[in-house]
């Protein structure tokens, strides 16, 4: 699981800050908060501040948003 500070490209274009401690991760450009499940796997279930469920997949650094057809670049 990734903890520590790191910038991430949006499907939105911009760029935002991420910081993750345990399996809160907090985006510090729009305030959100994402709680990030524990999985043996590549795909992560999440649970986002708006309290929908999703799944996440991260392949190098590149994060994909199952449910939301998008995805993040990870800096």
């Amino acid at each position: 699981m990734d903890t520590g500070f790191r910038s991430v490209i949006g499907s939105d274009g911009a760029m935002h800050l991420e910081h993750q401690v345990g399996t809160i991760r907090f985006d510090l450009a729009s305030g959100q908060m994402t709680q990030v499940l524990p999985s043996p796997s590549g795909m992560r279930s999440v649970i986002r501040s708006n309290g929908s469920f999703g799944l996440e997949q991260t392949i190098g650094n590149m994060r994909f948003n199952i449910e939301q057809g998008s995805y993040d670049l990870l800096l």
